[in-house]
């Protein structure tokens, strides 16, 4: 997707459907998960997936790294809520897509989401789908509405319509 080495590349860097900077400090500003990560979370996994940055401070459009003064205590908040199915209905995370990179001498944490499958869709929040699955959208994370949400549900019980077979004859015509 994109090699970040240095803050020259930050600069080239807009927020977009599959890049998304958070700034992760906490109230104490030693670095902390802030909570409009899991939007961002269901938003990605229901779209196209994409990449968070923790750590990085957005200013008129423009970032900067404010680095995680703990970054190990933030990724583990994070795997401990992705496997909290009372918070997150999936965990598309494995330790590979938390990466810690030192960036201008500074410690961020880039999260590379997956997009969920047909069956793990929709990936919602809070134990309940209805009012908390989001989708990508532009920049944006949005509320799905109920209509998209039962769809995706459908669509996890029902196998793929193109990929059924249909009983019956086959008639195939002969041009003469």
């Amino acid at each position: 997707m994109f090699d970040l080495k240095s803050l020259d590349d930050l600069h080239l860097l807009t927020e977009t459907v599959e890049l998304e900077c958070k700034l992760a400090q906490g109230q104490d500003g030693k670095g902390e998960l802030p909570k409009d990560f899991w939007p961002t979370y269901s938003a990605m996994a229901n779209a196209h997936g994409g990449v968070v940055l923790l750590g990085v401070r957005e200013n008129n459009r423009k970032f900067s790294i404010a680095g995680l003064e703990n970054p190990s205590k933030v990724r583990s908040d994070l795997f401990n809520t992705l496997n909290n199915p009372g918070a997150v209905s999936a965990n598309l995370l494995s330790d590979a897509d938390v990466v810690e990179a030192i960036i201008d001498g500074k410690a961020i944490l880039v999260v590379r989401i997956p997009a969920a499958g047909r069956k793990q869709k929709p990936v919602f929040l809070k134990g309940q789908p209805l009012g908390n699955t989001y989708r990508r959208l532009n920049d944006g994370d949005r509320h799905c509405d109920d209509e998209t949400v039962k769809r995706m549900l459908a669509e996890q019980v029902e196998d793929e319509r193109d990929a059924r077979i249909l009983e019956g004859e086959v008639v195939l015509a002969h041009h003469v």
